[in-house]
């Protein structure tokens, strides 16, 4: 593969897997959920997220090779659990891309009503999501150029949007603080951890990053951090400048709290701001998803037509062209509920799949601490067990607050591999763990 992104382009990976629709449908979720209470839901996540940042820092680090998770926990515990981990992670974006997709043109229809009908919604996200995939099939560069651009224009509507909402703050908006009861603080760790999905990420094309280690390291730590402040400057003037009521409900609340305080003119430029964060952060989860599965296929746990790349791009149309096609089809829940309904399950279901990846990552290092413990500086074998074991108990709350029905559907998708294991992979040697 072409080695072709550097320092900017990571943290724009990084920045823009993170900020995308979530932080533009997520707060009418959380309003209604948990009310002011979500404000304690972001800190906890935050704090969570900090140890896995460590443990991705360190591992992407030590180990700089494509496949990310699934090359981590291929290396600690062995074939199986790595296509378990390279599978779930997959799963997790070609979900997660259909919430995008939903997002996309829940937000459309702010600016173009007739989006809000299933059918136009369909083609719609249809045409987006195979824009996208082309993009990326052209390689890595274009790919890379399109997130660093929409990841400053994400930004700035964030931002002018939270700072022009801090001189209308007022403490009367956080009472009831817990109007759903205390109970209701677990439910809403589980919806603001979509939020912060995806700084793992960057890790998964290691091979086409310039100076891979180091670069992961820096581009992961930046990434998050930066992430981290914007979500607390928009979730903070929210709760404090309007009323959780208002929020709850929307399918596009932003740009709702935009219209309600500033005008129409004040929703236009935030629904704009938001189709760029989703197709920006849609372009990113096309670039990740379909390197998963060409990695995958390449250490020999997938098909291996998947592990082939483009002759002249050097890019993994093939695996491109199957998650778009997965993708594409989840669109069809348009049909089965309302926009914010079918966003809100997606992303539950995403994430669930996404944290029993990155838990098991958590596990492979402190396996790898003990096995290879070379690869990793003093001060990281020092600070890494307390990381990861932090890493997997935040894990395992936020599984935990996703509720019955999306713990059993995840628990569903560990068992979807195994058929594919037992009959053909262990019936030829897969490729030594790199």
């Amino acid at each position: 593969m072409f080695r072709g992104l550097g320092l900017v382009a990571t943290t724009a990976l990084v920045v823009g897997n993170m900020i995308g629709s979530g932080i533009y449908v997520i707060p009418s979720s959380l309003a209604d959920t948990a009310g002011p209470l979500g404000l304690v839901a972001w800190a906890i996540n935050a704090a969570g997220y900090l140890c896995l940042t460590a443990v991705f820092a360190d591992l992407g680090g030590a180990y700089p090779v494509s496949g990310g998770l699934q090359a981590f926990a291929r290396r600690a515990f062995g074939d199986l659990v790595g296509l378990e981990v390279g599978f779930l992670y997959w799963l997790c974006a070609v979900i997660g891309n259909a919430a995008f997709l939903t997002a996309f043109v829940g937000y459309l229809a702010v600016l173009w009503p007739a989006a809000g009908d299933p059918w136009t919604a369909f083609v719609v996200s249809q045409a987006l999501l195979w824009a996208l995939t082309l993009t990326n099939a052209l390689g890595v560069r274009a790919g890379g150029a399109v997130q660093v651009i929409t990841v400053i224009c994400k930004l700035a509507p964030l931002v002018v949007l939270s700072v022009a909402l801090w001189p209308l703050a007022s403490t009367a908006n956080l009472e009831p603080f817990a109007p759903r009861g205390w109970g209701s603080l677990l439910p809403a760790v589980s919806l603001v951890s979509w939020l912060f999905v995806g700084m793992e990420s960057v890790t998964v094309p290691a091979e086409e990053i310039v100076g891979a280690g180091r670069t992961i390291r820096k581009s992961v730590y930046i990434g998050f951090l930066m992430t981290s402040a914007i979500y607390l400057l928009v979730l903070g003037s929210l709760g404090l400048a309007v009323p959780a009521e208002l929020l709850a409900k929307s399918a596009s609340p932003l740009a709702d709290v935009a219209a309600y305080h500033f005008g129409p003119t004040a929703a236009t430029l935030v629904t704009i701001g938001a189709l760029v964060s989703v197709a920006g952060i849609l372009n990113g989860w096309v670039l990740v998803t379909s390197r998963m599965a060409h990695a995958t296929a390449r250490d020999g746990l997938g098909p291996r037509a998947l592990a082939r790349l483009h002759p002249r791009f050097g890019t993994p149309t093939r695996a491109l062209v199957l998650t778009a096609v997965l993708s594409g089809a989840l669109v069809g829940l348009y049909f089965s509920g309302t926009t914010l309904e079918i966003y809100n399950f997606i992303a539950l279901l995403s994430t669930a799949t996404a944290l029993v990846a990155i838990g098991v990552a958590c596990a492979a290092e402190l396996v790898l601490l003990r096995r290879e413990p070379d690869r990793f500086s003093p001060q990281q074998r020092r600070r890494a067990p307390w990381t990861a074991t932090v890493g997997l108990a935040v894990v395992a709350l936020m599984i935990a607050g996703s509720g019955a029905t999306i713990v059993a559907l995840t628990a569903g998708c560990l068992l979807l591999p195994l058929p594919y294991y037992f009959l053909a992979l262990r019936r030829r040697p897969a490729s030594p763990a790199p």
